[in-house]
């Protein structure tokens, strides 16, 4: 078996068994098992790429140290939590822009997106007014994190439109699992604690980083392939 599946399924397995252990409540489980998703992801990256990119290492890290201090259960979690996921959406974001697709003018297309956008300008929106309440740097925080995701999104949204492939339908899901994990977390511990939300935000939140690093791997081939034709 090539070490690069070996380096996958041991992602998948270490998140089969987080979801497993977030589903049934057991901490030990989950201690055990979540510090190892984005470490084996790196394993994979590192195998499958051509050329290493520092700030694919740095969302790793940001991703890493998230869920680290995810794990540490600490009161008002979310001040220290959003800071690290933060950084690894800007990271996103720079990488999004190294590979954007080339604009063409269509009014379908330019119509599609600012529906998009109108969107999830109403989900970061009403993400911010569940702290409407509170006083402090929380409402704050998740005001700056809501609109890093609302760049991310607009921009992963004109990447799909613009140019259906591959590798934006990964970019597509990655912003789609980092929306809905990001929106449930916060309705789950500010709103509504029911337990399927949770369950959703937690499995969105460790499959988002392997479509974003699978996006990163496909993109990195076709700049590849792009450079063999011209030089033949």
């Amino acid at each position: 078996m090539k070490t690069s599946k070996v380096a996958l399924l041991l992602y998948i397995l270490f998140c089969v068994l987080a979801i497993i252990a977030n589903i049934c409540g057991s901490e030990s489980l989950k201690l055990v098992t979540k510090p190892f998703i984005v470490p084996a992801l790196v394993f994979y990256y590192l195998i499958k790429t051509k050329k290493i990119n520092s700030w694919v290492c740095l969302f790793l890290m940001f991703s890493f140290i998230g869920d680290a201090v995810g794990l540490m259960n600490f009161d008002n979690e979310i001040v220290y939590i959003v800071f690290p996921f933060f950084l690894a959406i800007i990271c996103m974001i720079i990488l999004i822009i190294k590979n954007l697709e080339k604009f063409k003018y269509n009014k379908f297309n330019c119509f599609s997106l600012l529906l998009i956008s109108s969107l999830v300008g109403y989900v970061w929106h009403t993400s911010v007014e569940l702290f409407s309440f509170s006083e402090g740097i929380a409402q704050t925080l998740v005001f700056c994190f809501g609109f890093s995701v609302f760049i991310m999104t607009s921009l992963v949204s004109y990447n799909i439109i613009w140019k259906t492939n591959i590798p934006n339908l990964f970019l597509m899901l990655s912003a789609t699992c980092v929306i809905v994990s990001d929106f449930f977390y916060l309705i789950y511990n500010f709103q509504n604690q029911l337990v399927i939300i949770d369950y959703i935000h937690f499995s969105c939140q460790v499959f988002s980083y392997y479509f974003f690093i699978k996006y990163i791997l496909l993109k990195e081939n076709d700049v590849l392939l792009k450079k063999i034709n011209n030089v033949t």
